[in-house]
């Protein structure tokens, strides 16, 4: 008999009861009890079937089946379409199911033929059945407004930023509320902006809604300034691709900890370029750039590594290489 205690291997079934005390000694009176433990877990799942069906019949207005017996659900961020059929051939082989299929993701103007998708999970409980999980699944589809921000889905949010953008629609109410909260930003979209505050009196200042530029303009205003100080015109274009300055939610979150953030990050933490802007108007970190990464005997702007596998190319490396000499001016001013 194994040490491991039995509420180890299978949850809470068997309380970590002692073996001897859960069974008889007969075949007979073990087999009983199995069959009652299954039988148990099935009318778990048949609570759970009825509860999905009590949540539907309830949002009958908001959640609807296609002819194809796909559920549609109507959040107030986007349509959602659930493909029924896979979801219950993994319910029927639990052994297949690792998580579930990726949702449709339609924008509210309504269904379109090709849809973005998004990888929805739900924290697994252990020995939850899997008609629970499921109706905590639609249930965050259904109050989309209120889970899309949350940590655990980072997938739906991207999705819904993908088919949106930054410019007004159902996402303005909850993204302007969870920012202004967060980093005191706030959007203006008489010019297409949005603002928000960085560290050591330091704002940011995002541009949106151009067409011929894949990302963000970004501007800074340090402290006692009352004008903008251009750094992008097309962020994406202009830097290494580095992942701390790619989607929306990441460019705001890297930049609202930054100066501070950026006088102990490393090559992989920030991009090379974006820091080197920063270190050319901020003498502190220009210093400590110089000081630990530009007198280095090894420093070679052509070996930088913005990725784990990936070095910049040589128009990055001559953009870095001008900006080390700025830097390096920065700090003997």
């Amino acid at each position: 008999m194994s040490d491991v205690p039995l509420g180890e291997l299978f949850g809470d079934m068997f309380d970590d009861v002692p073996f001897e005390d859960l069974y008889p000694e007969d075949q007979s009176g073990r087999r009983a009890v199995l069959f009652h433990n299954m039988l148990e877990k099935a009318k778990s799942v048949e609570r759970a079937a009825e509860l999905v069906m009590g949540i539907m019949e309830k949002n009958q207005r908001r959640m609807k089946l296609d002819e194809n017996g796909k559920l549609v659900i109507i959040g107030h961020l986007a349509y959602y379409r659930i493909d029924m059929v896979s979801f219950l051939k993994k319910f029927v082989n639990p052994f297949t199911y690792n998580s579930f299929d990726v949702v449709e993701v339609h924008p509210k103007t309504g269904m379109v033929e090709k849809p973005e998708t998004a990888c929805v999970q739900v924290r697994d409980q252990g020995d939850m059945p899997a008609y629970d999980l499921f109706a905590g699944y639609i249930l965050g589809l259904l109050n989309d407004n209120v889970t899309w921000l949350s940590d655990s889905l980072e997938p739906l949010r991207n999705t819904l930023i993908r088919i949106y953008g930054v410019t007004p629609s159902p996402l303005t109410e909850s993204l302007s509320a969870h920012f202004g909260a967060k980093v005191g930003g706030e959007f203006n979209f008489s010019d297409d902006s949005f603002t928000f505050e960085g560290t050591n009196g330091w704002k940011w200042k995002l541009g949106f809604g151009q067409p011929l530029t894949r990302g963000f303009s970004i501007a800074y205003q340090k402290p006692r300034q009352t004008w903008w100080n251009p750094m992008f015109e097309d962020h994406l274009q202009e830097t290494t691709g580095h992942y701390s300055l790619c989607g929306f939610f990441d460019v705001v979150e890297h930049l609202s900890q930054s100066p501070a953030l950026l006088k102990s990050a490393n090559d992989w933490q920030t991009d090379p370029i974006f820091v080197r802007k920063v270190a050319v108007d901020y003498p502190p970190l220009a210093k400590i750039l110089k000081e630990t990464v530009l007198d280095s005997e090894d420093y070679d702007p052509h070996e930088i590594y913005t990725f784990y596998d990936e070095r910049v190319n040589d128009e990055e490396a001559r953009t870095i290489v001008q900006l080390d000499e700025q830097v390096r001016l920065r700090v003997h001013a």
